[in-house]
């Protein structure tokens, strides 16, 4: 793949390629349903509270990410999922995509990103890292949330000194 990027909303032509994504990319773990339905949710009711975008090059669909506003919160944006091919992981693909949605949640008025990150290294490697290499540092945490050792860390960015 060595065409140009381009990000686009994900529609409901879209939905099946993207559900396809999060399938090859969250098999085997505990977090692919919940993916699923936060993905079809954002697509099918678009709004505050979510939205989906992809990047897709060559006509393939790389990655997805669904993120909006927590409902009622006013200045508060959230990244619910991001899921990027592993081929892609090393051209910045998730970087790119991660950031237009930032940019976007701020034009809104966001003044800062919460990021809800099952702490499960062996099901989601790379995923802390990744958020914190884009600045999020973890605001707290419920250890034991997903099940025992599985912690959900709250990472936030502020957008303020952006």
């Amino acid at each position: 793949m060595s065409g140009w990027r381009e990000i686009v909303p994900i529609s409901g032509a879209l939905l099946p390629q993207a559900v396809l994504l999060l399938e090859r990319v969250l098999s085997g773990t505990p977090y692919l349903d919940g993916a699923v339905e936060a993905l079809s949710s954002a697509v099918q009711s678009p709004g505050a509270d979510g939205r989906a975008m992809g990047t897709i090059v060559d006509e393939h669909l790389e990655s997805v990410i669904v993120f909006g506003f927590f409902g009622g919160a006013h200045g508060a944006g959230r990244l619910n999922l991001t899921v990027i091919e592993p081929e892609s992981r090393r051209v910045r693909t998730g970087w790119l995509l991660v950031e237009d949605a930032i940019d976007q949640l701020r034009h809104q008025g966001a003044r800062f990103v919460l990021a809800e990150l099952p702490d499960d290294p062996r099901a989601l490697s790379g995923a802390r890292e990744f958020l914190e290499s884009m600045s999020f540092r973890e605001e707290s945490r419920v250890e034991n949330f997903y099940r025992d050792g599985i912690a959900l860390s709250f990472m936030r960015r502020d957008l303020g000194a952006d």
